[in-house]
């Protein structure tokens, strides 16, 4: 009978509409289907100083998920934690199962949309500058260079396509939830998360022409990386919200760290500087004139006396070349700096580039970074590892000769049961090293992955560990591997390139960002069908 009485009241309205016109039909129309309106919110400045670009957030409320996917509340160093490993257990029954989807946010972003299946012929400039450079390039200005962040039910990622955003995404659906444009330079790391706040640092990777006359008359306090601007931003990480932000002294390309409220980030103009993760407020700040960090993401370690220390890579213009510094989280002062000992010498942008991991229980710190430059374009790709707490080098492992690879050089270290495992991009090849000796305990050439000069090499980005597996991005490809001999599993083929990459895995789901400007989410099962084995 209600069912009669339902039908009646549908065709009287339609009836009713047909007298009355499309008005009513479309009044019908908007109560059964409602489209969700974004609430949009635009920034010109921030305490008293104006941006380059106007700052646009737009946040879809209903896109959001109210279900609880266990994931966790805090990111508080690039690739998820201390150890870079970025994997996590769940009790989301879809992420268990495995999520699928892929979402162009670049092309949202402003950029091209570019296929994962386009031939490199085709990249940017690819025709005057050749497929490699292309490569690099595209992953330097367009898409994601580094991995995703997961936290506070939702996926963070940056886009380099510039002016730079970032996109706070639905795990599940790949929905945006929220995204904010106009940022004031691109946009290539690791957003980080803590307490309810996203930090998003910007930055770009090239010298002024005024930076070459300071390194010619050795006036190298006064040379800065970073042609446009470079700053730190603090949004609402739950709708976008705009909470405070700072710019800084030169590019701001690495990711910050926080820990026990305090954030910690470094620049390109030789800053170390901490603040008030809540606020901005500046609560120390270390002037480091002759050095500069490009893309060595903050790490921190924790003394026994519940004192944290803040360590990031720099470049230094003169000898060593590279060094890992570290500060105390308090008070901002210098507890240590290390390098490579003599006769090796750090080269290029190398330790100044790569992310420190950080072995807590351990106490040990651990960078790569190539060294030892030929005039015939060679390098080496040394492993370090020094005591969290004094500094003092432990070891130190040469994985072998190659050609230079260009832009990020070194790979990022990642560390799990007492085992370092590291790419050395100039060689296509995952290691695996005994973290207390650095002894070499396997080695895996990853086919696929082409070699410099004539390619840009990899891999770059850390690897995961996860349900006995270790599981790496490189070029185009997931590499799947026994973490305990090296053994080649599987090589799947995603497409596109794989920049600096970490794979980030929960439950049976992995998130990869490509430099096509793509994030997908695949089930492990069709990345390695056997891997329910390894579990």
């Amino acid at each position: 009978m209600n069912r009669v009485l339902v039908a009646i009241a549908l065709v009287s309205v339609f009836l009713v509409g047909s007298f009355l016109g499309a008005p009513m039909i479309q009044f019908f129309s908007s109560v059964i289907t409602p489209i969700p309106q974004p609430i949009i919110r635009t920034y010109d400045m921030y305490n008293t100083t104006y941006f380059p670009y106007e700052v646009k957030v737009v946040y879809y409320p209903g896109n959001a998920t109210s279900q609880n996917l266990d994931l966790p509340s805090y990111w508080g160093v690039t690739n998820g934690g201390q150890s870079h490993n970025a994997a996590f257990t769940t009790t989301c029954t879809e992420l268990i199962q495995g999520v699928v989807w892929q979402q162009d946010f670049a092309h949202m972003a402003g950029a091209a949309l570019i296929p994962m299946t386009a031939p490199q012929s085709m990249l940017p400039g690819a025709n005057v500058m050749g497929t490699r450079s292309a490569l690099v390039m595209l992953t330097q200005m367009v898409g994601e260079p580094l991995g995703v962040t997961l936290a506070d039910n939702l996926l963070f990622v940056e886009e380099d396509s510039g002016p730079g955003s970032i996109f706070a995404v639905n795990p599940l659906n790949g929905q945006v939830v929220w995204y904010a444009t106009g940022l004031a330079s691109y946009a290539m790391n690791n957003p980080i998360v803590y307490n309810g706040i996203v930090y998003v640092t910007v930055g770009d990777v090239g010298f002024n022409f005024a930076n070459f006359v300071h390194y010619e008359k050795g006036q190298f306090s006064s040379i800065h990386r970073g042609m446009a601007y470079g700053a730190i931003y603090a949004f609402n990480a739950t709708d976008g919200e705009l909470l405070w932000m700072r710019f800084t002294m030169g590019e701001a390309m690495p990711a910050p760290a926080v820990y026990n409220g305090v954030l910690a980030y470094a620049d390109g103009g030789g800053e170390f500087i901490g603040v008030n993760a809540t606020t901005g407020q500046v609560l120390w700040q270390d002037m480091m004139p002759g050095l500069f960090d490009s893309m060595s993401s903050v790490n921190y370690y924790v003394l026994p006396n519940g004192t944290p220390i803040f360590i990031a890579g720099f470049t230094s213009l003169t000898e060593p070349y590279g060094l890992l510094v570290a500060v105390n989280g308090m008070t901002g002062k210098e507890v240590w700096n290390a390098s490579l000992p003599s006769p090796n010498k750090p080269f290029n942008t190398g330790m100044g580039d790569v992310p420190p991991a950080v072995d807590q229980q351990a106490g040990i710190v651990v960078q790569s970074t190539v060294a030892n430059a030929e005039p015939n374009g060679t390098v080496d790709t040394m492993v370090l590892a020094v005591n969290a707490t004094n500094g003092h080098v432990l070891w130190v492992t040469n994985l072998g000769r190659g050609y230079t690879p260009p832009a990020f050089k070194g790979a990022i270290p990642m560390i799990y049961n007492n085992t370092v495992y590291v790419g050395a991009p100039s060689l296509g090849k995952e290691f695996a090293l005994n973290l207390m000796n650095g002894q070499i305990l396997w080695q895996t050439r990853l086919n696929g992955i082409g070699l410099p000069p004539k390619a840009p090499g990899g891999p770059r980005g850390g690897a995961t560990y996860y349900d006995n597996l270790l599981w790496v991005a490189g070029g185009p490809y997931v590499y799947v591997l026994n973490p305990h001999n090296g053994e080649l599993l599987q090589q799947y083929y995603v497409g596109g390139r794989f920049g600096i990459v970490n794979p980030v895995i929960v439950g049976s789901t992995i998130y990869l960002t490509n430099s096509y400007g793509w994030v997908v989410a695949i089930p492990l099962y069709q990345v390695y069908p056997d891997y329910v084995l390894y579990a």
